[in-house]
């Protein structure tokens, strides 16, 4: 599958979903499974996108376990994936090198670049012949408390300051937040913290995200992008931490429609932000691990 049509596919599946009033990153999914998918055979939680498709399906088809699997990987444990079972698709990208040649210097250099292939997988539930409970133990990384994240904060970390919205300022590196009994849950407090703290990892000084360090709020695609990074990141940091991710508020119509209007725009954006959105999480991550 070329790699248009793989951001096409992901991208068009997350459309669906929101038409019908689902946002993968921001659906509180309560059920007893983990909000970070893992692979079956492995115990390697997935990443990036691949987390909020796999969420999805397992939310919308009430799949008791978030542990998933290839056919191949099926196949090596002794069973099989239920004839007429769906699968979905996951992404992974694979590295090349590939040798670039200067003909003003007749010189040549060589870089990495990354291509996305699209990989099937069926949830453990849709297989036969495998006991359920026979998976690898997980290796998702815990970031212990929601306290914990800003705590623990690599090498210099933004102030984090009263004010009376949420908001980050690159040019202070400052994060401004109401006080946490001003929002209507510790949760909610925590997600909004998070959703702050991501933007801040795109300051010069640590991430240089194109969205931050060269901020512009006149480039409505750009500035759409870091705002999508900075949700999926607290999304992120949210499952880690076992924070229940905001449901839509009442402007629901106008949030989804805005997201829907820009996706439709650049079929990469959501893949891309994800991708972004995981580097961002690993950053405050890494402190922890």
């Amino acid at each position: 599958m070329k790699k248009t049509n793989v951001y096409q596919k992901v991208t068009d599946r997350i459309l669906a979903a929101m038409e019908q009033g689902i946002v993968p990153w921001r659906k509180p999914f309560k059920s007893s499974f983990s909000p970070v998918p893992v692979n079956f055979s492995t115990g390697k939680p997935y990443r990036g996108i691949n987390v909020f498709l796999l969420n999805l399906t397992a939310w919308q088809l009430g799949y008791p376990k978030n542990a998933w699997l290839t056919f191949k990987q099926a196949k090596d444990l002794g069973g099989h994936a239920r004839k007429g079972e769906t699968s979905e698709t996951v992404l992974f990208w694979k590295s090349y090198d590939v040798t670039e040649s200067d003909e003003a210097e007749e010189d040549a250099a060589e870089k990495t670049v990354f291509v996305a292939r699209a990989y099937n997988v069926f949830n453990i539930q849709q297989c036969e012949g495998i006991d359920p409970d026979a998976e690898q133990i997980s290796e998702v990384p815990q970031l212990g408390s929601a306290s914990d994240v800003y705590a623990n904060y690599p090498a210099i970390k933004p102030e984090v300051l009263a004010g009376t919205k949420a908001v980050y300022i690159p040019a202070r590196d400052q994060v401004r937040i109401p006080p946490v009994q001003d929002f209507i849950s510790p949760a909610a407090y925590y997600a909004t913290l998070f959703h702050e703290l991501i933007h801040s990892t795109g300051h010069e000084s640590r991430l240089n995200r194109e969205g931050i360090a060269n901020a512009n709020r006149s480039d409505d695609i750009r500035y759409a992008q870091e705002e999508l990074v900075a949700e999926m990141g607290a999304a992120f940091l949210c499952a880690l931490t076992g924070v229940e991710t905001p449901d839509l508020t009442s402007n629901s119509t106008a949030y989804l429609q805005s997201w829907l209007e820009v996706f439709k725009q650049d079929k990469t954006m959501i893949v891309k932000s994800a991708s972004q959105a995981q580097k961002a999480a690993d950053f405050l991550n890494r402190a922890l691990l």
